[in-house]
This record gives C-alpha cells, sequence and structure tokens, in this order.
C-alpha cells in the first residue's frame, strides 16, 4: 500500500511538471478563465451601448453571473479534463515513457490515477478562478466546485480510453474535439425547450441554465443553477 502511495505521488509530479512544461496543456488551463475576463469586458460595453444603467445592470447580476458559471464550467471541463489526460498521455506514448513505466513494475491503475487526480486538481483550481472571476456569491463556490469534479469524472474516464487509441498528439487534438463538444452542449440549453431538454441528458446537463430560469423567479432567495430545487 505506502508502496502504490508513493508511485502515485511520483506519477502525480511528473504529471504535474508535464503539465506546466507542456505548453498546449498550459495554454488550455488558461482559456476558460481568458473567456470569463472576455465575457465581462463584452457584457460590460453591451450595457453601455445599449444604455443600461448602473442600477439595472446590478439587479441582473445575478442571471449575468449564472450564465458566466455555467459556460466556464462546461469550458473547463470540456478543455481542461479533456485536453490533460489525452495530451499528457499522448506525449508520453511519443516519448515511450508509457512503455517505460510499465517495465518498471508501475501499474496501470497508478497511472490512471495519477493523471485523473492531476486533471481533476487542474479542474478544481481553473473553476474556482473563473468563480471569482465571474463574481459569483461565495455560498455558491462549494457546490460549483463539487459539481466540476462530479462533472469531470465521465469526462476524464472517456479521454483516458481515448487517449490509449491516440498515436501522437496531433491524433489527441482530433479525438478531444468531440468530447468537448458534448461537454460544451449545455451552454446551448437556453436557446429554447428543446435544446434544455437535450442539454439535460449530456453529462454536465446540471449546468444548464434554461432549466434553472423558470424556477428561480419563483423563489426569493438566489440560488445557483447547479443545486437541485427542494
Amino acid at each position: 500500500m505506502n508502496a502504490t502511495i508513493r508511485k502515485v505521488r511520483a506519477l502525480a509530479g511528473k504529471d504535474f511538471a508535464d503539465l506546466i512544461k507542456n505548453p498546449t496543456m498550459f495554454v488550455v488551463c488558461l482559456m476558460p478563465i481568458g473567456f470569463m475576463v472576455l465575457y465581462r469586458f463584452v457584457i460590460g460595453d453591451a450595457a453601455t451601448s445599449a444604455g443600461v444603467t448602473m442600477g439595472e445592470l446590478a439587479a441582473a447580476s445575478e442571471e449575468i453571473a449564472t450564465f458566466m458559471l455555467g459556460s466556464s464550467l462546461c469550458m473547463t471541463i470540456g478543455m481542461v479534463a479533456t485536453m490533460i489526460v489525452l495530451y499528457g498521455i499522448a506525449e508520453e506514448k511519443e516519448k515511450h515513457t508509457l512503455r517505460t513505466l510499465m517495465l518498471a513494475n508501475v501499474r496501470a491503475s497508478e497511472v490512471v490515477i495519477s493523471k485523473s487526480s492531476v486533471a481533476l486538481l487542474a479542474v478544481t483550481v481553473v473553476n474556482a478562478a473563473c468563480f471569482f472571476v465571474a463574481e459569483g456569491q461565495l455560498s455558491w463556490l462549494a457546490p460549483y466546485l463539487a459539481l466540476g469534479i462530479v462533472g469531470a469524472l465521465p469526462v476524464v474516464f472517456v479521454s483516458l480510453v481515448l487517449g490509449l487509441a491516440c498515436r501522437d498528439q496531433m491524433t489527441a487534438g482530433f479525438y478531444s474535439v468531440p468530447v468537448l463538444l458534448v461537454a460544451l452542449v449545455p451552454i446551448f440549453g437556453m436557446l429554447g425547450e428543446g435544446a434544455a431538454r437535450i442539454a439535460s441528458i449530456s453529462p454536465l446537463g446540471g449546468a444548464s441554465t434554461s432549466s434553472w430560469d423558470s424556477r428561480s423567479r419563483a423563489r426569493s432567495s438566489p440560488k445557483p443553477p447547479w443545486l437541485p430545487s427542494s
């Protein structure tokens, strides 16, 4: 047991170092945060151009935060969880590192635990950064991060399987596209009732803001879209 823990710790340290050194994986971690900053500027400029007063903008702040947090959750899981796992495995296969690890008596389960842990940690950190950029309420932070971890699990597992099928990092980029598109489905749930139904059956269906809007108006106290209705 102690040997397994030491191996997983060493593998996690290596995977984290690869995350920092690999420009693709590192930039992908910054992209959701960049999108949230861009959203804030775009929304502010649009409100100014439309002549919206500060009072009206403050009244709509909860809806704006709801949209931004739901979008950042989908983007973070779709980009970060997918790319870290896929590119990490693909890079190790290119450099024959994965074969060396197997010959060094490292179990496949230890590699899976290490890569999954690093991916989930990266998702949590990026989600936390996006949360504060979107100016969400602090009471939402814990369930928001928890939903990010739960929602990232199926994406990480699928990425692990696809990573084994990758020949190189170029193939990993190709395989990451459908996973990313599925993760982004809930963002389009607000387009209509039909889109919301499709979004609800996706792995990140809880991040769909459209299904929350009709229920949140009936409540006096604000609640985030990822909390279940009472």
